[in-house]
Parts: structure tokens; sequence; C-alpha cells
């Protein structure tokens, strides 16, 4: 690739500069969907004894008001908000004290919507306390990502009444959402002309966890979102759900598989590759290859592998709608 997505100019600014990825003609490895699923939290009981609870309750009094101390401090850069995100994120997964769970999870609502924090609270949904899981599903509803419906849905029939009506009113909101053309909350510029399903990302890149794949699918399903003309599928649909609704609304159905082709990590930083192969729908006969790369210089690890993930498909998408209008013809 000779066009790259550059995520950030240093390891301070994560800014990124766009531009347009090449098309690409070479076949890629036949996407998977990767596996996922729900955890419940477990907690290690806290101290018995009266002078153990006293000692449990201030210590998780002041990790509460350092939780508001932490997101109310301004974020000069995108690295410090996603350095508050992870901190609270580990609050909310590791904590023993459930005020600071439920005050990490209500933190987390307020920040910018990403697919680690939808993960992170919808994991939320199933802790040992009342408290927590209603917490996670006001902030879930807050966000207002329809990709954490799945996860509201499955927990719906909660045995804590105030949870239960938090799940409730999170799936109304949530439900609402999904009918917008545009998850982002920007209005289309023309209306639904295509009706676009979406696999789970597949790479043959070892280092990549299942859990990044799925950063990357809620990552593509926010984007496709955005895309002019594009209705997205819900997920898990079966092929006569998907004719039945394109029928129906008189659109063109396409599908979306992808690859994350190559991570490659070096000293000037980080380089990513991917692939989206469109397809018919709900025949998944193959229309267009494109290919996005993106680089974020001087920067490794988890955090820089996601960011460009991100950009690539971003590229990418850019040339979707040409793509779409292309196969038409």
């Amino acid at each position: 690739m000779k066009s790259d997505e550059i995520c950030g100019t240093n390891r301070k600014n994560a800014s990124v500069m766009h531009h347009p990825p090449s098309p690409n003609t070479s076949g890629v490895a036949s996407p998977t969907e990767a596996s996922s699923g729900w955890r419940a939290i477990r907690r290690t009981p806290s101290s018995s004894t009266p002078g153990g609870r006293r000692s449990t309750k201030l210590g998780a009094l002041l990790a509460a008001l350092l939780l508001t101390l932490v997101t109310l401090a301004p974020a000069t850069t995108a690295l410090g908000q996603s350095q508050r995100v992870q901190y609270l994120l580990r609050m909310l997964s590791t904590s023993d004290a459930f005020r600071v769970r439920s005050q990490a999870a209500l933190s987390l609502g307020g920040m910018d919507r990403s697919p680690a924090v939808v993960r992170g609270l919808s994991q939320a949904l199933r802790d040992d306390h009342p408290s927590v899981r209603t917490a996670a599903a006001s902030a879930l509803a807050r966000l207002g990502d329809p990709s954490a419906l799945e996860a509201l849905q499955a927990v719906r029939r909660d045995r804590d009444r105030g949870a239960r009506r938090a799940i409730a009113a999170a799936i109304r909101t949530l439900s609402r959402a999904r009918t917008q053309p545009d998850p982002g909350g920007q209005e289309p510029s023309t209306p639904a002309q295509y009706y676009v399903g979406l696999a789970r990302p597949a790479t043959r890149v070892d280092r990549l966890s299942s859990s990044q794949l799925d950063s990357a699918y809620a990552f593509l399903r926010q984007e496709l979102g955005r895309v002019d003309g594009v209705r997205v599928a819900p997920e898990g649909e079966n092929n006569r759900a998907a004719r039945r609704a394109i029928r129906r609304a008189r659109l063109r159905g396409y599908f979306i598989d992808s690859s994350i082709v190559t991570v490659d990590e070096s000293a000037a930083g980080t380089r990513v590759v991917v692939s989206v192969i469109l397809n018919t729908y709900p025949g998944r006969d193959m229309r267009a290859i494109l290919q996005g790369s993106a680089t974020v210089p001087g920067a490794r690890g988890a955090q820089a592998i996601e960011q460009g993930i991100q950009g690539a498909f971003r590229g990418a998408l850019r040339r979707l709608p040409q793509a779409m209008a292309s196969s038409r013809r």
C-alpha cells in the first residue's frame, strides 16, 4: 500500500490524518466469525469483622472519590482520554467494592463511545451486585450504542427489580437508536438504498485476540451506520429474514466480510493492513475487494494496534459507496 491512514503525529497526539486507500484485487483469507460471550464477574467477599467493614467502606469511599476526580478532570489529549477510560474499565472489572464499580460504570457512560467501553459495560450487566448492573444499564442507555442490545436482552429478566427497570429502559432507548440510519448521531444526506450485513473480521495474525476482533467488529458496525444510504442488518440475521427485509424495504442487499491482513510493529510505529470484501446479500457473490492501511507513528502495543485497525478499516470503507454503486450496473 502506498497510502496510509496516519493515526497520530507522535505518542502524545492521537489525532488521525486520513488518506484514501488504494483498491486491491488480490485474494485474502476467507473471514470467519470470532466467538464471543458474556461471563459473570465474581467478587471476593470483604472482611466480616467490624474493623474490616469500616476499613473496606472507607477504602471504597476514597476510591469512589478518586473515580469522580478522574472523571471530572479535563483530558487535554486523546491519549489522556484513553488512559482515563482504561482506568475506569479496570476499576469496573477488578474492584472489590460495589460502590466503586457502580461509580466507574456511571463515569464510563459519560465518556466517548467506543467498543471497549460498550464491551466493559455489557460484561458488567452480569455483576454480582444489582447497583452495578443498574449503573451499567443506565450507562449503556446514555452511550446510545445499539450494539449493546444483545447483552441487554440476555439479562432482561434480572432478579433485581431496579436493575430490571434500568435494563428495560436501556433496551427501549437503544431499540429506538437502532432505527436511525446513523448510530453516530449524524443525519444521513441520502435515504437508505442498501441493506448491508456484516461478519466479524477474520485474521491470520496470531497476536490478535478474540476481544480485539470483537472490538473491530463493533467499530465496523458503527462506521457502516455512518455511510450514506446504508441500513445495517441486525446481528445474526438468517437468509430468510434478510430476503424479507430487503424485499419489504425495496433495498439492494450486500454483505461485508473483512480480514486484518497484517499487523507490523517496529521502532517507527505500528502499521495495519486490512481487506474488506463486498458480496451480494443473501447470495454472497463477491463484487469488490477494498484494502485500507493505517500507521500509528512511534507507538506500539494493544492501544496502537486498535488505533491502526480502526484507521485502516475507516480508510477501506471510504470507497464502499462507490463500490456498491458500481456493482449495480
